[in-house]
């Protein structure tokens, strides 16, 4: 989770500084965000080791490749609507996952609610949210579909950076045996 919330908390502040960002600056930007969430989508599946039965980072690493593909489409046709047609298709894709990780986590037959799913359907609702406003934006500019993919990748990344700071403290008061 920490690793997600730097790639977001990075990309956010990526959007915020640069004044005045080219279309395939942006694009370039963008898939890049978009990758280190795949990237780091897998290493959370690999570290999860899901068994057949649980589908929840399985779910979430299909979402992920798809908007990871859609990424790349403006690297070859740079032009804003492409980015942000692409970016919210991206973005909802990445941010429907996240739901659907968090709403399968809450209802697994585990002892209580796995520790991550509130953040993660708060995560995915941002994103998702972001995802459907990214379109409106487009007649402004790339500094503009910067603006509102980047503040929710801020959003985001708080959320997840509280998220998983809260899970190692826990993890380690947990440790104590003494």
């Amino acid at each position: 989770m920490l690793i997600r919330a730097a790639a977001a908390l990075a990309f956010g502040g990526a959007t915020v500084f640069w004044g005045r960002p080219t279309t395939a600056g942006a694009a370039w930007v963008f898939a890049a965000y978009v990758w280190l969430l795949l990237a780091d989508e897998v290493w959370l599946l690999r570290s999860e080791r899901p068994g057949p039965s649980r589908g929840s980072a399985l779910t979430g690493l299909v979402g992920f490749a798809l908007a990871a593909i859609a990424a790349v489409v403006p690297l070859v046709a740079p032009a804003d609507g492409v980015l942000a047609g692409t970016g919210a298709a991206a973005l909802v894709l990445v941010g429907a996952s996240d739901v659907a990780r968090g709403l399968i986590a809450r209802r697994a037959p585990s002892s209580g609610v796995a520790p991550l799913a509130r953040d993660l359907l708060l995560v995915g609702i941002v994103t998702v949210g972001a995802g459907i406003l990214l379109p409106f934006f487009a007649g402004l500019g790339p500094h503009a579909i910067l603006g509102v993919a980047g503040g929710a990748a801020v959003i985001a990344g708080v959320l997840l950076a509280i998220a998983g700071l809260s899970l190692r403290h826990d993890a380690a008061a947990a440790a104590r045996v003494a």
